[in-house]
């Protein structure tokens, strides 16, 4: 079992109680059996030749539509069933509501191989592209922020609005860590 499953299986023991999931059973490595809020659909993607799945919801607006589309970006350690009051509140409000599971977490794929921002903004956009979306406003968490950060700099053309909620890893710490 690589590291990143153990600290992944580790995390689900401290977040699922915190998030009001009560479960008797563990939850595999692809959260089998955890329901989300809304269908979760899967994108076949590639990592260093290795296929992967990505795991999502596309939730439709509710009432009369605005034209807009959020996308929704978890921190580490979470995934994207947890912005569940968020998906209600802007569907509501006619959003079409974009919430990907990033590879490693969640329901998507959780392969050992190297990570970066630069390819998760990569699968991001590959996710929007696939569902046919050109532009979105961006909503981010923790270490989502960085991820949506890394998005806006590489695809600013497809970037409406960036709101970070919490982000973490935006500061220069180059004066401070050798």
């Amino acid at each position: 079992m690589s590291v990143q499953s153990v600290v992944w299986r580790a995390a689900l023991l401290v977040l699922v109680p915190l998030c009001g999931f009560a479960r008797e059973e563990p939850l595999g490595a692809g959260m089998e059996g955890f329901v989300y809020p809304h269908p979760v659909h899967m994108l076949d993607l590639r990592m260093e030749r290795e296929p992967v799945r990505m795991a999502y919801m596309d939730v439709a607006p509710e009432g009369q539509a605005n034209g807009g589309t959020v996308v929704l970006l978890h921190g580490r350690n979470f995934f994207g069933a947890y912005w569940q009051d968020t998906i209600d509140v802007l569907r509501r409000a006619g959003y079409r509501v974009v919430v990907p599971d990033q590879i490693g977490f969640g329901k998507s794929s959780k392969p050992d191989v190297p990570h970066s921002l630069h390819l998760h903004a990569q699968n991001t956009r590959r996710l929007l592209a696939s569902l046919n979306i050109e532009r979105a406003t961006l909503i981010a968490h923790s270490l989502g922020g960085m991820m949506a950060v890394r998005f806006a700099l590489m695809y600013p053309e497809m970037t409406q609005r960036l709101v970070l909620e919490a982000p973490i890893g935006l500061e220069d710490y180059r004066t401070a860590v050798p």
